[in-house]
């Protein structure tokens, strides 16, 4: 395997768990009877996932705009 299709691949894996994190955080702030629970805990997932991946990031000199979460902060836009 290539760095660049590594990098490649984590850009995008990134990207997909941004968008589908704040879908989460739409669901979750705007409820439908008897989901809010499960929203929550979906919306709590991918915090924890992308958080996890900002952290680890510099462990591996990596920089979080080179893995595509420079623009997401889950304390700030997904709670």
């Amino acid at each position: 395997m290539n760095k660049e299709s590594l990098k490649n691949y984590i850009q995008e894996i990134s990207c997909l768990l941004k968008d589908n994190a704040k879908k989460a955080k739409l669901d979750a702030d705007n409820p439908k009877e008897g989901d809010v629970d499960y929203n929550t805990g979906y919306l709590m997932a991918y915090h924890e996932v992308i958080a996890i991946m900002k952290n680890q990031a510099p462990v591996f000199d990596l920089e979080q705009k080179d893995i595509g979460l420079a623009d997401i902060e889950p304390e700030r836009d997904l709670v």
